[in-house]
């Protein structure tokens, strides 16, 4: 089996879980009594044990050599903690879990993200075209979570977490193993001071604030999104397919995002991804006709996908291959911790409040995320930001050439 066919197939199964639990967690958490305060602070709050978490057993990959076994770890952990979903109850309890489960699932993401970029750079693989096969998976969860919703009772989706995380475990152990690299000797606490070299980089710092933000203008689509258009009528199968649409757009964008990234760069990428905020999010706020809810959620394909394909280039690009995964956690952990964490905290109470209208605050931060991405513009041409050690540069520039 090749690595590309390992690689969708842990991409498949990852996005299995996300494609319920992105639309359908609050859902399940409305069904057990909570109120839009408490789900917004268990959807955020749980985000920021990202911020420690996600880079810490990225350096353990990177200091070990073998990111399949750090994999391994947290699929099975991430698998145990969406069980105790089928037993608790209560605001303290269903948090408690989802602190521990949004620690280590999305901890997977950087590693596998790493291995999958790493291949691309070293073999070649068209990174777009395996990374689709979880935004396909996506849809068909998306979509069958919403038609099981339409004749069960939402504790159907706490099953569909265990089942898709039951497929993740046998996704992850599919990869091949990883010979840790012969490194020279390198002295005590090296790796943690150029971890701060390249995490407090003027550069990196802008461009991660900016994706970040341009990621978080999601934050009520992903809090509220669902609730809101059950609250104007539409079915659990038309949100499904809602969601699906947006996600058919990202996988056209990764089908041909080869020539794309090639062409456009990674902040070009970014400034069309926060461009295309501000378009969607202003038409979403106004509640319109379901013909227009579906367009608007064709720009999925940018606001999401073109953000997330910017970054993993720039972090390849900024960041030497000793600190791929740290880096890409680094970034993580803003996008989805710090930044995601705190707007979705505050768009809690602003969306019992505004409703759907709480979506222009998310177009406004889509505009300060485009001038962020201008800036990151004016001062980076695609150089490393922390240099490489041991004659490596020479190896660098080749790969950045390939």
């Amino acid at each position: 089996m090749s690595l590309s066919i390992r690689l969708a197939t842990v991409y498949g199964t990852m996005f299995l879980f996300t494609g319920v639990y992105l639309p359908f967690f609050p859902v399940w958490l409305k069904a057990q009594g909570l109120d839009a305060t408490e789900i917004s602070l268990v959807v955020a709050l749980s985000l920021f044990l990202r911020i420690v978490v996600s880079p810490f057993f990225a350096a353990v990959a990177d200091r070990i050599g073998d990111r399949r076994r750090v994999m391994v770890w947290l699929a099975w952990a991430s698998l145990v903690s969406a069980a105790l979903f089928l037993w608790v109850e209560g605001f303290g309890l269903i948090l408690l879990v989802a602190l521990v489960l949004n620690a280590v699932f999305p901890s997977i993401s950087p590693l596998i993200e790493t291995m999958a970029m790493r291949a691309r750079i070293d073999r070649g693989m068209n990174y777009g075209r395996v990374r689709l096969w979880g935004s396909i998976t996506f849809i068909l969860a998306s979509v069958g979570a919403g038609w099981l919703l339409e004749w069960n009772p939402p504790s159907i989706i706490a099953l569909c977490f265990v089942a898709a995380l039951s497929l993740n475990v046998a996704g992850i152990w599919l990869l091949p193993r990883e010979k840790p690299p012969v490194r020279k000797p390198v002295r005590r606490g090296s790796q943690f001071a150029d971890v701060l070299r390249i995490g407090r980089h003027p550069v990196f710092i802008l461009f991660v604030l900016a994706a970040s933000l341009t990621q978080a203008t999601h934050a009520v689509y992903y809090a509220f999104g669902s609730l809101a258009w059950q609250g104007q009528g539409y079915s659990d199968t038309v949100i499904g397919l809602l969601w699906a649409t947006g996600v058919v757009a990202e996988i056209v964008l990764f089908y041909v995002s080869g020539p794309i990234m090639a062409r456009l760069g990674a902040v070009r990428l970014l400034m069309l991804a926060a461009a295309a905020a501000v378009l969607r999010w202003t038409v979403t706020a106004l509640s319109p006709p379901l013909a227009v809810l579906f367009l608007m959620q064709v720009l999925h394909g940018l606001t999401f996908g073109a953000a997330h394909l910017g970054a993993v280039q720039f972090v390849t690009q900024a960041a030497p291959p000793r600190l791929a995964a740290t880096a890409q956690s680094l970034y993580a952990a803003m996008a989805s911790g710090v930044i995601m964490g705190l707007v979705t905290i505050g768009v809690g109470p602003i969306y019992e409040e505004l409703g759907p209208h709480a979506y222009f605050l998310m177009a406004a931060a889509g505009a300060i995320a485009f001038g962020g991405a201008v800036l990151v513009a004016m001062r980076w041409k695609g150089e490393v930001l922390v240099p490489e050690e041991d004659g490596q540069e020479e190896e660098r520039s080749q790969e950045n050439g390939s």
